[in-house]
């Protein structure tokens, strides 16, 4: 099976919120290029909450966010 990525940038993240906390696994990247993957715990207009593969939470002010990728499996 392929993956394909989305890609949503900060600036539509407002429209796509349900559907990102429907995810496994995120990728945020922030403006100075640091990438935290992890699941979204919680979102809002000013700030993402996300549990890394270490149990740590992140809370991570919209500002700072570049764009939030997620993978989905291609249909062939």
């Amino acid at each position: 099976m392929g993956k394909r990525q989305i890609r949503i940038y900060r600036s539509k993240l407002a429209d796509h919120l349900p559907e990102l906390l429907q995810q496994q696994t995120v990728q945020v990247v922030l403006s100075t290029r640091l990438v935290v993957q992890g699941v979204l715990q919680h979102v809002s207009a000013e700030e993402l909450e996300l549990l890394d593969g270490r149990r740590s939470k992140h809370t991570i002010p919209v500002a700072e966010v570049e764009e939030v990728i997620y993978d989905i499996e291609a249909p062939y």
